[in-house]
């Protein structure tokens, strides 16, 4: 018999064996350039949430209240529901005291590992940590280093795209300033990579790479380079940043599409697959003003799918969860209440790990 490799993952729906599930502690930012450039789509104008030394605070700097005390009972809930579908769930390390990460050129708080699938992304048998867009990233990656380092001993490849200085001249304004940015940008423009593994839809032989900012065109070069040729890397722009909130692929021939996506946006090649509408859905936390909203309301087409017949998503999903069954998809409900508010869905907080399935080109 064939050993497995520890890391294998090709497509976001082959079944799921091993996950990474993030940790919601602390969810600090600070309140910056970088943080105002990449939320600027869902926090537009509204007043930052901040303290004295300007640091956003999700929690507002209390040690618990109710948004991180749930928020950690519904990631217990989720875990739970995973280990019951007899998949392994590892967790990265957890800090609950905020650090200040410095560089010579800025400073921010340093404070969690929640969203996975933002700093990682897992292409075949290889994890490749991203550069960071937002400053108070920069080292987020380091609360999996013990455990990707197990990872490596037992025979996976792990690998670190070059991150950038960070500095107010290497990130691209432009984006932001079409939809209304209105503080100062720098005059002098030196861009470098930064992307998020998010941004990154996997079908197999093919990675179709959202592309907004030069940063992200800057990644997408290195992510072709360090690929060596041996995937397609198809640049769209669909989204501000991550694509998981306007297009999901279910299984070879199926999309989850957010209604609002124009189709002759996507690749000749999957515009021909067959297609669910996902229409966004009122929050019932959404008006919690605890803490900013980070991310819209589409988060909950942001699902971890467990193999082609079956998926996790939010229970309030019930128009998605009936159209799912219409396909023959098979949902599992589980409760994630404040995904808007800390910015991520399920899928933003997964990282597969292993999957049962090998590489295939699904467009010859």
């Amino acid at each position: 018999m064939m050993k497995k490799n520890i890391i294998n993952s090709h497509n976001g729906w082959d079944p799921l064996e091993e996950v990474v599930i993030g940790v919601p502690f602390d969810l600090d930012y600070s309140n910056d350039t970088s943080f105002r450039l990449f939320f600027h789509d869902n926090i537009g104008k509204e007043v930052y949430f901040e303290d004295e030394s300007g640091t956003w605070k999700t929690f507002g700097g209390k040690p618990s209240n109710k948004i991180r005390d749930e928020a950690l009972e519904d990631i217990e809930g989720i875990t739970s529901s995973l280990s019951k579908e007899g998949i392994i769930v590892r967790r990265p390390e957890v800090i609950k005291e905020v650090k200040i990460t410095k560089s010579p050129w800025w400073e921010a708080p340093f404070g969690h590992a929640m969203m996975s699938r933002d700093i990682f992304i897992v292409i075949n048998d290889e994890i490749i940590e991203t550069p960071p867009m937002v400053r108070s990233r920069y080292f987020e990656a380091d609360l999996y280093k013990k455990l990707f380092t197990e990872y490596m001993v037992k025979g996976a490849r792990y690998t670190s795209a070059p991150r950038s200085q960070m500095r107010e001249e290497n990130f691209d304004f432009s984006y932001a300033i079409e939809r209304g940015y209105t503080e100062i940008a720098p005059i002098k423009k030196n861009y470098e990579a930064m992307f998020d593994g998010a941004q990154i839809l996997r079908l197999g032989k093919d990675l179709i790479f959202n592309c907004s900012t030069e940063n992200h065109r800057l990644g997408k070069i290195w992510l072709e380079n360090h690929l060596q040729g041996k995937y397609r890397v198809h640049e769209i722009n669909i989204a501000d940043n991550h694509i998981d909130a306007k297009l999901v692929a279910l299984r070879p021939g199926l999309i989850l599409v957010h209604r609002g996506l124009d189709l002759r946006l996507l690749p000749d090649f999957l515009q021909s697959w067959d297609k669910i509408w996902y229409d966004p859905i009122e929050l019932t936390h959404s008006g919690n003003r605890e803490a900013l909203a980070l991310a819209s309301e589409s988060i909950g087409m942001n699902l971890i799918s467990l193999s082609p017949d079956k998926v996790m998503l939010q229970e309030e999903q019930l128009p998605l969860i009936k159209s799912l069954k219409q396909h023959g998809i098979e949902a599992i409900p589980v409760s994630w209440r404040h995904g808007q508010l800390l910015g991520g869905g399920l899928h933003c907080m997964s990282l597969d790990i292993r999957r049962d399935g090998v590489l295939e080109d699904y467009f010859k």
